[in-house]
This record gives structure tokens, C-alpha cells and sequence, in this order.
């Protein structure tokens, strides 16, 4: 099954709240599966449910608490995970418990769960909706058995990347020995591929993602980066981290349409390297300086393996 043979159902909505990734690459998505005549129930956090009513996306939304991962910003990324394991464990257990109570409150046909483990149930359709068939190398056993073992509970896998020309490289690889029916949809991005800007070639945009104090990190090497420069910098970003500006850097603070005009108009963007702005830079065909979250595996490894002559990494 595939996102486009799904039509006339009530879908049940949700995808992970670590930053703002999850929650982008599902917009596209959704609106697929709204155009398709699907009723949709989200749940989700009150921050993702005000960036789906930008974009359009009508729903019956149902309040989820955020999980709120704990990093020191040591860069030591590997041990900061462990250490929020055993509360990740707990909160999965939850919403397992939660999903059952919502299916028969809201009359669910199938469940879409962009990376939310706990979104499943038994009794009905379940889709994990991934990038990450595999966890990059260096994840350990440990955690590799249970990513393998919650993914695993959904009869059908839909991978976010292109099978002949993937951006995630081994992450994507679909193993050849399970039960799951895992499918490839492509690459998704809230930016259309017909979409075109002229670009200010006096101008960069620096987006802030990602979990703190990381995002902060990331906010303070553009301001001191922006001081020295002469063009004119847009830096997006989830909240104000300081009130002290340079004259040539102007903030977008949770406006995602004016977010997108910037990254359209941008002769340059300055970002992490998670796998949602890659599927956007890829669509927009634009330049861009990626930065990886110090320690974080995944982007270590995305960094290792596109090539893509537009992109550069410090």
C-alpha cells in the first residue's frame, strides 16, 4: 500500500515533535491524503497543530503533550540519547495505550505515524511512515534491536527517500527478510517542485532547528558570522534567543510563510543537515552551507555520504 491508494478513510495523524523536521515533511503528505478525500484526526502538540493550519490542512486536532528530550549540548549526542531511553520507553507505552481509546472514540480506518512508535495498533491499518529503515552506524546494538522491534509492529513501512537515487543512503535500505510491506514514496517537501524564485544574491538565511541547547548553539555562530559579513541575513528560528542584533540581521520567529519566501529568495541557507531540509534543498535546487549537530550520528553520516556540489560543510 502507498499514500496514493488511500482515499475515503478516516486516517489517524501523528509524527515526532524533536524539532520541527517531522512535522515539515508531513505537511506535503497530509495535504496528499486531504486531496484524497481522507478525513483526517492529528494528533499532535499545539506548535505542529499551528504550522499544518498555516499550510491549509483541515483536521480534527487532538492535544498531545510534547516529549521533552534533555541534551547538555556537550556533543556527546550517543550518551544524551541513552539517558532519555528510559523516559522515551515510557512515554511509547502511553501512547500505545492512547491510540487504542482514540480508534474507537474517533472510528479510525488506518493509522499514518511519521517515527511515533506508540501511534500502532493491532486492530487496524498501522503505517510508519521513515527515512530510517536503519539507524546509522554507530547506534549500537542495543538501540538498532528496539528501532527494528517497535517499526516491526506496522504491517507497512512507507520510506521517505527515492530506492534508485536515495538521499539517505543506507538508512533507506529496506532489509530482505520481513514481514513489513515497505515501500518507497519519494522525497517530500512542503516546497513545490514547480516553484521558482529569483534568488538576492546579497542575501543568506540561516535556519535554527533542532533540540537545545543545540538550536542556540547554531543561533550564536550565525550572529557572530553575520557581524563580519556584508550581505543581508534573514535568520528563522524558533524563538528570540537574544534582543542584541546586528544592523544586517533581521529574525523570522515562528512564521513559516515568511520562512519560505526567505529560503526561496536565498542566495545562500545556512542549516543543519537533517534529512527534512535536505529533501527541501534537493526540491528547491539551492545552495547551502550545512553545519551537523555536534555528535548526532545521523547527520554525521548525511554529511559522509551526499556529494551534492551545491552543499558544503565547514
Amino acid at each position: 500500500m502507498r499514500p496514493e491508494h488511500i482515499t475515503g478513510k478516516k486516517v489517524l495523524y501523528g509524527c515526532l515533535d524533536w524539532g520541527s523536521g517531522h512535522a515539515a515533511r508531513s505537511i506535503s503528505l497530509m495535504q496528499q491524503l486531504q486531496n484524497q478525500g481522507n478525513n483526517l484526526v492529528v494528533r499532535c502538540t499545539k506548535e505542529q497543530q499551528l504550522i499544518f493550519e498555516t499550510y491549509g490542512i483541515t483536521a480534527e486536532y487532538i492535544p498531545a503533550s510534547a516529549f521533552s528530550f534533555r541534551f547538555k549540548g556537550d556533543g556527546r549526542f550517543r550518551l544524551e540519547m541513552l539517558r532519555n531511553g528510559f523516559r522515551f520507553r515510557k512515554a511509547v507505552k502511553a501512547e500505545c495505550l492512547e491510540t487504542r481509546e482514540l480508534l474507537v472514540k474517533h472510528g479510525v480506518d488506518i493509522i499514518v505515524s511519521d517515527h511515533r512508535y506508540g501511534l500502532v495498533d493491532a486492530n487496524v491499518l498501522s503505517v510508519f511512515v521513515t527515512h530510517q529503515v536503519q539507524l546509522p552506524p554507530g547506534s549500537g546494538f542495543f538501540a538498532q534491536r528496539i528501532h527494528r522491534k517497535w517499526m516491526n509492529r506496522f504491517p507497512v513501512c512507507w520510506i521517505m527517500d527515492d530506492e534508485g537515487q536515495p538521499l539517505a543512503g543506507k538508512l533507506s535500505e529496506r532489509p530482505g527478510n520481513s514481514a513489513v510491506d515497505f515501500q518507497y514514496i519519494g522525497h517530500y517537501s512542503r516546497f513545490s517542485g514547480s516553484e521558482t524564485a529569483e534568488a538576492d544574491h546579497e542575501t543568506v538565511v540561516g535556519i535554527v532547528s533542532g533540540p537545545e541547547p543545540y538550536a542556540q548553539q547554531l543561533f550564536q555562530q550565525m550572529i557572530e558570522r553575520a557581524e563580519t559579513d556584508n550581505r543581508n541575513w534573514t535568520i528563522v528560528c524558533p524563538r528570540p534567543y537574544t534582543n542584541v542584533l546586528p544592523a544586517n540581521v533581521r529574525l523570522v520567529i515562528n512564521d513559516w510563510q515568511a520562512a519560505d519566501t526567505a529560503i526561496r529568495t536565498a542566495s545562500m541557507v545556512i542549516s543543519r543537515n537533517g534529512y527534512s531540509t535536505l529533501m527541501d534543498l534537493k526540491r528547491l535546487n539551492k545552495p547551502a552551507e550545512l553545519i551537523p549537530t555536534p555528535g548526532q550520528l545521523e547527520q554525521l553520516y548525511l554529511k559522509k555520504i551526499n556529494d551534492n556540489p551545491l552543499w558544503i560543510y565547514p
